[in-house]
């Protein structure tokens, strides 16, 4: 992807940096009180002017946005990350901290934005752009190849929670449309994601 320029905002517009109504996926980063970065797939939900996001009790994206009251979530079409970040973190070398934040974000982000998460009620998190940095803006044509890998990891999670076999089926479905209408980034991802899964 070729970098064109940073451009900082103070309370930005989730839309400008491609959060719509509805779910947007992106990866979330937080970091434990003691400063351990951590990353994981959210989906964040933006209807009627309400922007938050429902965080899954146990995780660390949890406890650490309920602990530290921020959350960034980095804009990326790296499904690669997206597979990687869903089961363990990354090492340290993935995370930087731009301009004296002491909040980890993504270096390979296209675009990110730090949250102030106020919980709410359970896992829902109510949330605040702070400050966002867009990185590139490319003009990206729909893949069902790309959205295929998302779903196929949505089932993966779902799978990892109650071991429900029709998810591996799932799976196995999507895995279909990324041979067909995927490129080579994202067979590569949804082949890294069966070898985690030990689907064959």
């Amino acid at each position: 992807m070729i970098r064109t320029g940073s451009e900082n905002m103070d309370n930005p517009d989730p839309a400008e940096f491609g959060i719509l109504d509805g779910i947007s996926e992106v990866i979330a980063t937080t970091r434990s009180d003691s400063g351990i970065p951590n990353a994981a797939p959210i989906g964040i939900i933006w209807n009627r002017d309400r922007l938050h996001v429902q965080l899954f009790s146990g995780s660390h994206t949890r406890q650490n946005a309920a602990r530290t009251g921020k959350i960034v979530a980095n804009i990326t079409h790296d499904l690669m990350m997206y597979v990687e970040c869903t089961f363990e973190d990354p090492g340290p070398e993935a995370f930087e901290y731009p301009g004296g934040m002491d909040y980890p974000v993504l270096k390979r982000a296209s675009a990110w934005i730090l949250f102030e998460c106020n919980q709410s009620k359970g896992n829902m998190f109510e949330l605040t752009p702070i400050r966002g940095v867009i990185h590139d803006k490319p003009m990206l044509c729909i893949n069902r190849g790309k959205n295929a890998v998302i779903e196929a990891l949505v089932h993966a999670t779902r799978y990892r929670l109650n071991g429900d076999a029709q998810y591996l089926d799932l799976i196995r479905h999507y895995d279909r449309i990324v041979q067909r209408c995927g490129g080579d980034r994202e067979k590569e991802a949804i082949a890294r994601l069966k070898e985690i899964m030990e689907i064959r």
